[in-house]
C-alpha cells in the first residue's frame, strides 16, 4: 500500500521522479507483480500500468501467459 501511495504522490518531470524503465525491465517486473498473491488484483494492474508508463516507446508483453 506505501508504494501505491508513493506512486501517486510522485510528480512527473525533471526530479527524481523523472525515470525510465527498459521495456525488458518492465515485461520482467509485470510478470513478478501478476503472480504475487500479496497485492489485490487490482493494485496489481495499476502497478504494472504505471509502471509501463515508465517505458519509452513500443514495447509489447504476451498477456495471455500471465493471465
Amino acid at each position: 500500500m506505501n508504494v501505491i501511495a508513493a506512486l501517486l504522490i510522485a510528480t512527473h518531470g525533471v526530479g527524481p521522479y523523472d525515470w525510465h524503465m527498459s521495456c525488458e525491465r518492465w515485461q520482467q517486473r509485470a510478470q513478478e507483480i501478476l503472480v504475487d498473491e500479496a497485492l489485490p488484483i487490482n493494485e496489481r494492474w495499476f502497478l504494472i500500468r504505471y509502471l509501463r508508463n515508465k517505458v519509452e516507446g513500443e514495447c509489447s508483453f504476451d498477456w495471455t501467459n500471465n493471465v
